[in-house]
């Protein structure tokens, strides 16, 4: 592979819709073991063009023969995805932890590592911790490394920015997205894709849910922040500047409260992590019982928010109050989306959801479901990810493998 890091112009990559490759192979992954005919049918590509292009990925060794299917005439040989054939690494930097995910092309984790957020922030310093974990992310799995396209990185906040947030992970402090990409990609020799967290945890639904293309959904997102990735016919959508589904930046308060982005009453600034962290820790009563502690120092936003939900679910009456207070913000902002897009399945994802998804889901279905009744006649799924936890470093090995496949 080359050095340089992989280019995006912001716009999404599939705008022009996509080839029989991949389409191929995104319903291939998404409903495996398929014959021919049924690809020719689910693509609606000619049969001519599914054989030609199944011979090519055949001799490429991304899909392999499974068996036969019995017909009324001659049996059907069956179609599925080397899991191996291809692989990639994703990196998700948060606050204190390092995630570390290895994936194949059916979108399972093969092996996972996580280690702590590099302590020295010395540019070189950074680097090398990140390379030597990607080093011990393959050699403790065992996988040949010439199968390996590439390294996504997810970014907390804008992609081609600085960290989005206001306080931002010391290693990451003076960094931009791209610079460390390149940086990367220089030491390894792998191109490197850099995404934000939110866009990648929809990738990495869409892969390891094996979601039908032809049905989009939203992904909210809730770590140390607030995001949502929006998947539209089995690509992300990213906007001119790559930083579409900004769900956190939503204005819920005319006059609210400043926001690190530079602008005021954004949902994350409302009613993000870090505003129910700051609440709880004003208040002594919820503090005692997410036993936050009251010392100074480096508090962890996404620790100390699954503190807060790991009381509210013991039945804590105040921690449950700023849980439901800040999931009301959420849910009418995730009505606005619904209507927006007109789209009928919502994902939730990320550390935060998987600790709290038992008060925002169904204040979510609560707001949607009296206009859904009454006006739009439609039902939207509020469904937890399965895989909350790793969706982001999945998502953003499966962006690497979307963009190579797609080439």
């Amino acid at each position: 592979m080359g050095t340089s890091a992989l280019a995006h112009d912001g716009v999404n990559p599939g705008r022009n819709g996509p080839g029989a490759r991949e389409r191929i192979l995104d319903v291939i992954r998404a409903a495996e073991p398929l014959s021919r005919v049924e690809l020719a049918a689910r693509t609606g590509l000619t049969e001519a063009a599914v054989s030609m292009t199944v011979r090519r990925l055949l001799d490429e060794g991304l899909v392999v023969e499974t068996g036969r299917a019995p017909t009324a005439g001659k049996p059907r040989t069956l179609l599925g995805l080397d899991s191996g054939a291809r692989l990639s690494v994703g990196i998700h930097l948060d606050e204190g932890l390092t995630t570390y995910a290895l994936t194949g092309q059916t979108g399972g984790v093969i092996s996972r590592l996580a280690r702590p957020a590099p302590a020295d922030i010395e540019p070189d310093s950074v680097v090398r911790d990140l390379v030597a974990g990607i080093d011990a992310l393959l050699d403790g799995s065992g996988v040949d490394r010439a199968r390996c396209w590439g390294i996504g990185i997810v970014w907390p906040g804008p992609r081609d920015g600085v960290a989005g947030l206001d306080e931002p992970p010391p290693h990451l402090r003076g960094w931009r997205s791209h610079d460390l990409g390149r940086r990367i990609a220089e030491v390894t020799g792998w191109p490197v894709h850099v995404e934000n967290d939110a866009t990648a945890a929809a990738v990495g639904e869409y892969w390891v849910a094996r979601l039908d293309r032809n049905r989009p959904f939203a992904a909210l997102y809730l770590g140390s922040g607030i995001g949502g990735g929006l998947m539209l016919d089995g690509v992300a959508l990213q906007g001119r500047h790559a930083n579409a589904g900004e769900f956190g930046h939503v204005i819920v308060q005319v006059d609210g409260p400043a926001c690190w982005c530079g602008s005021r009453g954004c949902l994350e600034a409302v009613a993000g992590p870090r505003a129910v962290v700051e609440a709880a820790r004003a208040d002594p009563v919820a503090a005692a019982e997410a036993e936050l502690d009251s010392r100074t120092g480096v508090h962890r936003t996404v620790t100390e928010f699954t503190a807060i939900a790991r009381a509210a679910r013991a039945g804590g009456p105040r921690c449950t109050a700023l849980l439901t207070e800040s999931a009301r913000y959420v849910a009418a902002a995730a009505e606005s989306l619904v209507n927006l897009l007109d789209i009928d399945l919502l994902v939730l994802t990320g550390p935060g959801f998987a600790a709290a998804s038992f008060i925002y889901g169904p204040a979510i279905r609560s707001r949607l479901t009296a206009a859904d009744a009454r006006t739009w006649h439609r039902a939207v799924s509020v469904t937890v990810s399965s895989a909350a936890a790793m969706a982001s470093a999945t998502g953003a090995a499966a962006l690497v493998l979307q963009s190579q496949l797609r080439s």
